[in-house]
């Protein structure tokens, strides 16, 4: 029972739903685009990560302004967004970067970004295919890009065009995050598989072989 989606039982952190608004409840997302004066946020309390996120975002910073903050950045009293009043409204960018490379591994840090009124712009980085699990123009994913810099200038060239940014703005906000309770699923399948023949049951040797060591991988380098 794990984030993997090849889990026996699949308990994810989070689940995005489809939920547009009514035509005239849509807001003037050119307008948002227009009120915001900086570029990208990151709030960050794990410094030294496997899948070497700060190198990333220091490069990145040589070609756009990333603000940082946590235990990496500017001290925070609190661990969450409360420590930058309305993030959302001045930032044009979030980063929900992984801390790990491993296999299917997407945490609140891009889900708590899909709630109402939240205008900001995911860009992700870990070991997922999120352009197949998520909705297009929902996010930026850092895989599409060759490193650090080709990223920071899509990001540039979004941040000048009101319009094509706009549209990020627009199609995450058909979206709203869930939480999942799979303790039901989970009794299901215990049920289930207490009936099934010895020869068809799961079973795992070395837990920590197979839920950990053979799906952990090696960032990409950076470029």
């Amino acid at each position: 029972m794990t984030y993997r989606l090849d889990s026996d039982i699949f308990k994810n952190y989070g689940i995005l739903d489809f939920q547009p608004k009514a035509q005239k409840d849509l807001p003037d997302y050119r307008a948002i685009a227009r009120s915001k004066s900086r570029t990208a946020i990151w709030i960050v309390s794990h410094c030294k990560t496997q899948s070497n996120r700060m190198a990333y975002v220091k490069e990145m910073q040589k070609y756009i302004t990333i603000d940082v903050f946590g235990k990496c950045g500017e001290k925070c009293e609190v661990k969450d967004e409360r420590c930058v009043e309305d993030f959302n409204v001045t930032y044009r960018f979030y980063l929900a970067f992984e801390n790990s490379f491993t296999t299917d591994y997407v945490t609140e840090k891009f889900f708590k970004l899909f709630i109402d009124d939240t205008h900001i712009v995911p860009v992700v980085r870990g070991d997922v295919d999120y352009n197949r699990e998520f909705p297009e123009k929902s996010l930026v994913n850092a895989a599409d890009f060759r490193g650090p810099k080709e990223l920071a200038l899509f990001l540039k060239h979004l941040e000048e065009n009101e319009a094509e940014y706009s549209k990020y703005l627009e199609v995450k906000d058909r979206y709203r995050a869930f939480k999942t309770d799979r303790w039901c699923s989970l009794c299901q399948y215990l049920h289930k598989l207490w009936s099934l023949p010895e020869s068809r049951r799961h079973r795992v040797v070395d837990l920590r072989e197979d839920l950990v060591l053979g799906h952990v991988r090696t960032p990409p380098p950076l470029l």
